[in-house]
């Protein structure tokens, strides 16, 4: 990596918090431009500001989840203004969630005891990226195609696209709109190899940049969730599984996608391998109200082989 300035943020997300398994609750920590550090925790990305500036982030966590705090060593070439150091911490905290209030979760996982209580300490954050539009390509990524086939496709998306670090190449930051709107079709079948995804994603990036598709009107708290969830299945590539994965990255977590993962999982856990109907497989996770995606997930995160 070329010599760089390095500035020194921090953030504050809200108490408890366990930084390691917000960083590694969702895939999304090993997908590009992100790398996850196992041994000293630490989750590094290259980060385009909307000025155009590349910089290089190294993000960790304290030791405590009763007084947190996330660290960013921030690696750049010039020396960064307020506003790009605003920007930074606003970017890291959404991908963190610090701005969500777990307490109702919480409540309901010490009244259900048992394995649930372990998730009261500072667990339920799920990792996700600065940018919804960053969310929605990796989504469409992650359908019909096993986690290994996610990863080599949003590596080569980020490697063929992506903006690069001044002075090192190999690190680059997650496409813009703009650069996937502007690419020729055959990047998408000759050189990153998305399939059938290359032109949802193109199509999705060309909306974006003539203003046809606002993503920002789509993070609207007071939208209802079904309404938000209709004008995500209305973006082309995204399906009832898409739909159910972004309405949780957008913090919406009363939607269920009841597709073939979440089916065998209720199967084998409570149906003594029957497949229940769609209103039995729903009925698990009812009393969960709001929160029943987080209950699912971590549910099904227990008995899973993390090693993403």
């Amino acid at each position: 990596m070329a010599p760089a300035n390095e500035t020194t943020l921090s953030l504050t997300p809200p108490a408890p918090f366990n930084f390691a398994e917000a960083a590694y609750s969702h895939g999304w920590v090993v997908l590009a431009p992100n790398r996850w550090d196992s041994t000293r925790q630490v989750l590094q990305r290259t980060e385009r500001l909307s000025n155009g500036t590349r910089v290089h982030l190294n993000i960790t966590g304290s030791d405590t989840i009763e007084t947190p705090e996330i660290t960013i060593q921030v690696r750049h070439a010039k020396t960064l203004s307020p506003e790009e150091r605003s920007e930074i911490t606003t970017s890291v905290g959404h991908m963190f969630r610090c701005d969500e209030d777990l307490t109702e979760f919480y409540a309901l996982c010490r009244k259900r005891g048992g394995h649930w209580i372990k998730i009261t300490q500072g667990l339920g954050y799920l990792l996700r990226s600065p940018t919804l539009f960053e969310d929605i390509v990796k989504t469409i990524c992650t359908t019909n195609i096993q986690w290994s086939g996610t990863k080599r496709m949003v590596e080569g998306l980020v490697q063929a696209l992506g903006t690069p670090y001044p002075g090192d190449p190999s690190l680059r930051a997650f496409p813009t709109p703009e650069a996937i709107a502007a690419a020729p079709s055959k990047t998408f079948t000759e050189t990153v190899h998305l399939g059938y995804r290359g032109r949802y994603i193109h199509e999705l990036a060309a909306q974006v940049v003539a203003g046809i598709l606002d993503l920002n009107a789509l993070q609207d708290p007071t939208l209802s969730t079904p309404v938000l969830k209709k004008k995500l299945l209305a973006i082309k590539g995204v399906g009832n599984y898409a739909a159910a994965t972004l309405l949780m990255l957008l913090g919406r977590y009363d939607a269920l996608a009841i597709d073939t993962v979440f089916r065998d999982f209720v199967s084998k856990k409570y149906f003594e391998d029957r497949i229940p109907s769609e209103e039995e497989a729903r009925s698990i996770y009812a009393s969960w109200g709001k929160w029943q995606y987080l209950a699912y997930w971590f549910d099904l995160w227990q008995g899973l082989d993390e090693t993403l």
